[in-house]
């Protein structure tokens, strides 16, 4: 089978890309021929369909004119759409599997693979399908009221940063994809949690075209380590949403050593704010490959504890892979995934005594924590191994195709 994957970006700039990559390489390795489709990028890998990548929009314009061009482009591309004619034309692929296109490729994709008639899914790694600003925040807390259609109200709460312009043209992007159908191509939108499905379902999608699809991971390509280490970790992006101040407030409570594994625009503010407080943090940065896999097997445990809806978080299933039990927030997808008493513990988003409490008695018994990790561990062997996912996916790719060619 010919399978064109189409992204946003094609290098491992978060989670969704590390996804891509994973199903690539799954994919070749069962024998089937695929090709990325991407916006141009210096950090791109490799690619032998790269010579079809379209360049990327410049958002940060300064004239009008550019900044109305750049604002056109994030809501429809037809530079984007005729790259991907000819990219489409010249592979000629079976089926055509997207990732995030909002914002860069844009519905431009779906019109030509409309055009031709080739089978199409779509992962959905956010809630982008059910808010324009697709972080489903509102001032800062959860917020969903925009699953009917009324995207006027990321415009009244400027939703996207803060900025009523960068808002309407998020808003604009949503509602012109919706007036006009745009996803009505898509057969099967590929959800990594039950809350995703849902989301997408009560905003409108048909409950059969909204399949639960998890994430997976490689378990042999993760070596466990199931003794507590000395300290706790938090891996992920450093931003007010994923709760990281109020996981410094709790540190700052229960004086347990916490390690941090990340960037982002809070960095700054949280550098300050342990050097004042002297609090037992240690920034680490930007961290991978090696480097990430020894501070995962050295802790105690892991801290996921995000204000936001999550969907289905790779640092979760990375932590179980490792062999260490995850404390999340009580939100959106991390109740599906860490199993309160048995992988790991829950806390309500916030709440810094109730993150402390938990903390603290995760801390003080190691031998749960051995039995939660051991059980985390089985969890990705028997349900979040990318073999299971190959499978699955293959057979979704069968009918899609099959359906399609069975109403021509």
């Amino acid at each position: 089978m010919r399978i064109a994957l189409v992204n946003n970006y094609y290098y491992l700039r978060g989670g969704s890309e590390r996804v891509l990559y994973g199903d690539r390489e799954a994919l070749i390795a069962a024998g089937h021929e695929v090709l990325p489709f991407a916006p141009q990028d210096e950090r791109n890998f490799p690619a032998a369909s790269s010579g079809f990548f379209p360049p990327v929009t410049d958002y940060a314009q300064t004239s009008r004119v550019g900044a109305f061009k750049a604002a056109f482009n994030i809501v429809y591309s037809p530079t984007v759409g005729r790259a991907f004619a000819a990219f489409l034309d010249d592979f000629r692929p079976d089926l055509i599997h997207c990732h995030n296109i909002y914002g860069r490729l844009t519905t431009a994709v779906l019109d030509q693979a409309k055009l031709r008639k080739i089978p199409t899914v779509l992962s959905v790694h956010d809630l982008k399908l059910v808010c324009p600003a697709y972080l489903g925040l509102r001032q800062g807390q959860p917020c969903m009221l925009c699953k009917d259609g009324g995207y006027w109200r990321c415009v009244r709460w400027k939703c996207h940063k803060q900025s009523r312009a960068g808002s309407l043209v998020y808003a604009s992007e949503a509602f012109f994809n919706r007036a006009a159908g745009k996803y009505d191509v898509v057969a099967r939108f590929l959800c990594p949690s039950r809350f995703m499905q849902q989301a997408l379902i009560d905003a409108g999608i048909p409950a059969e075209r909204a399949v639960y699809h998890p994430n997976a991971l490689h378990p042999a390509q993760y070596e466990p380590c199931f003794q507590p280490g000395e300290y706790v970790l938090f891996a992920g992006r450093l931003s007010p949403e994923k709760g990281i101040l109020t996981l410094l407030k709790a540190v700052e409570r229960t004086k347990i050593p916490l390690r941090i594994a990340g960037t982002g625009p809070l960095e700054p503010t949280l550098r300050a704010h342990i050097a004042e407080r002297q609090i037992p943090v240690q920034m680490e940065g930007h961290c991978g490959g090696d480097q990430l896999a020894e501070l995962y097997r050295h802790a105690a445990f892991t801290v996921l504890p995000s204000e936001q809806y999550e969907n289905a978080s790779m640092s979760v299933l990375e932590s179980f892979a490792y062999g260490k039990p995850v404390l999340a927030s009580r939100i959106g997808g991390n109740p599906e995934l860490v199993r309160d008493g048995e992988s790991g513990r829950l806390f309500t988003p916030g709440n810094v005594e109730e993150l402390a409490t938990a903390m603290r008695s995760m801390w003080a018994n190691k031998d749960e924590l051995v039995m939660m990790g051991k059980r985390g561990r089985s969890l990705i062997q028997q349900a979040f191994a990318q073999e299971k996912r190959l499978t699955d996916m293959l057979e979704i790719y069968r009918n899609v195709c099959g359906s399609l060619a069975s109403s021509q």
